[in-house]
């Protein structure tokens, strides 16, 4: 069963990426599930809710450090435009992705298509919501700063995490529609 499910996992061509693309994504889940029981009140206390709070804030720093990562180590293998192709206002791979999917067809990754560009967008808004909520936590930590900067940041790191999670429920369900499709094909 493992051996089937992981030949149905993309990128078995790069364990590092593959590992590194899972490990996210479980930190991710941790994440979402346990933000609703984290308090700023936690953060000098005992018991479960602090143990909870700091488990949040430790691995959202370990989210941007693998997230970091990833970002350059996709940026190594393919360079900037495959995933970022549209900031140049290159739209072709798009194009040709919506072409395919209009004819009932899933298009490969290709450079600058749809599976490139949304995965370069998560990657960014994955660091978007790590790097926001960093900040809330340095801000919050260090009581010479204005305390409405802390607000501010934490603002954000509650508005991006919004789209975080769409993000991360919707590529989650294309993966598992996808690795269903291609295990049809596969029998």
């Amino acid at each position: 069963m493992k051996n089937k499910i992981m030949a149905l996992l993309p990128h078995d061509y790069a364990p590092f990426f593959r590992a590194l693309h899972i490990s996210i994504a479980l930190l991710i889940l941790s994440q979402i599930i346990n933000s609703n029981l984290t308090e700023r009140e936690a953060l000098s206390g005992y018991g479960l809710e602090s143990l909870v709070t700091w488990f949040h804030i430790v691995s959202g720093f370990v989210l941007v450090l693998l997230g970091l990562t990833l970002l350059v180590w996709m940026l190594m293998q393919r360079g900037f435009r495959w995933y970022f192709a549209w900031v140049v206002l290159d739209f072709k791979g798009i194009k040709g992705d919506l072409m395919q999917l209009a004819r009932f067809k899933l298009p490969e990754a290709t450079k600058g298509g749809i599976a490139a560009t949304i995965q370069g967008l998560g990657v960014v808004s994955l660091l978007a919501v790590a790097v926001s909520g960093g900040m809330w936590f340095i801000f919050n930590s260090l009581p010479s700063l204005p305390a409405d900067t802390a607000g501010s940041y934490i603002h954000w790191h509650k508005f991006l995490t919004t789209f975080i999670e769409i993000y991360f429920y919707a590529h989650g369900a294309m993966g598992i529609l996808h690795m269903l499709l291609a295990g049809k094909n596969n029998v």
